[in-house]
């Protein structure tokens, strides 16, 4: 975390992004869509197409959801920063599944812009690509 910042921040911002790996775990989309603002712009990791509004958000975890059975996900080094009511969010995570009966890991790179909006950070931005070889 970014020393610069309050620990209430860093733990908000944090917090938020905890729940969205615990929602994306469980696999319930309409869930993990509901985390993200209505006009928020989403690449995702197995998809090579944008996803602005919420409906499209949805269907990008629907997909990810079949895709990836028994989903889990860790982050490491996350750095935070946050301006006012906006805050950064960007890190390492990893996403384990089953495919054919094994335990197979998506490791990837990930952005999230995130807007306090009424005392909650809403993800306003999201971008998440498989690590380069």
């Amino acid at each position: 975390m970014n020393e610069s910042m309050t620990s209430d921040d860093a733990r908000s911002v944090l917090a938020a992004f905890e729940q969205w790996l615990a929602n994306v775990s469980k696999g319930d989309p309409e869930v993990v869509a509901a985390m993200y603002a209505e006009d928020a712009v989403f690449f995702g990791t197995v998809s090579p197409y944008i996803r602005t509004n919420p409906e499209q958000v949805k269907h990008y975890f629907d997909i990810f959801k079949s895709q990836l059975p028994n989903l889990h996900a860790f982050y490491a080094e996350p750095k935070i920063r946050i301006y006012g009511d906006v805050a950064l969010n960007t890190g390492y995570y990893t996403f384990f599944h089953e495919r054919d009966g094994k335990m197979q890991s998506v490791p990837a790179r990930y952005t999230f812009a995130y807007k306090k909006v009424n005392g909650e950070w809403k993800i306003i931005e999201h971008h998440s690509s498989a690590m380069p070889a």
